[in-house]
């Protein structure tokens, strides 16, 4: 299946619409891993070459090879015939690269990668690589202070419409649920009384 817009997006459209599944594949720390290679090495990788990229820290006591075996099965039998279904990577016996750059800006994955060494990893990166919540940290990283939640549906209806087209049922999607479940990851905080927002990690910028 193929997917034509970024996490990211552009100056025309800054937050497009995506196939939810395509959420759904990046919510793994090695395939945003393999993103975050692929785009800083901006080339085309061999499967030996990713491989060892991946491994961040070689051993010294003979398990290197080990690791070198289990990452390349994962990639091989996992990870990018994913990445692949999605044209998220092309994939062939030329090696590996991006198509049309990492679907999740360079600033986001530094984040996230960065949030993957908690032990907490899997629930952050299902929190978090959402279409709503990623939009959420996008608007909030343009506000110079706490917002409203009147604010946030507003702008979300907007820019998604659908369910947020309605600023009523967007504040209760958001106030149930949106908002809780970031603020218990740590991303941002909502003080639930006042119906105020703020964004903890303001390195995050969502759009391009």
């Amino acid at each position: 299946m193929s997917s034509d817009a970024h996490l990211g997006g552009n100056t025309s459209d800054p937050l497009p619409q995506i196939p939810t599944e395509c959420y759904e594949i990046l919510r793994h720390p090695r395939r945003l891993r393999v993103l975050e290679v692929l785009g800083r090495r901006q080339a085309r990788l061999s499967l030996s070459e990713l491989t060892a990229e991946l491994i961040e820290e070689p051993a010294t006591d003979g398990s290197n090879g080990r690791a070198r075996h289990e990452v390349r099965i994962s990639l091989v039998h996992n990870h990018l015939p994913r990445l692949e279904d999605y044209d998220i990577v092309d994939w062939n016996d030329d090696g590996i690269a991006l198509l049309d750059g990492s679907p999740v800006h360079p600033g986001d994955l530094s984040v996230l990668l960065d949030r993957c060494d908690d032990e907490n990893a899997e629930t952050l990166l299902e929190t978090l690589v959402d279409p709503v919540r990623m939009r959420l940290l996008s608007i909030l990283e343009t506000a110079d202070g706490p917002v409203s939640l009147e604010y946030l549906a507003s702008e979300l209806g907007s820019c998604t419409g659908g369910q947020f087209a309605d600023a009523e049922r967007a504040k209760i999607a958001l106030h149930h649920t949106h908002l809780p479940a970031m603020a218990d990851v740590g991303v941002i905080g909502y003080d639930s009384r006042s119906k105020r927002v703020t964004r903890f990690d303001r390195a995050v910028s969502i759009v391009r």
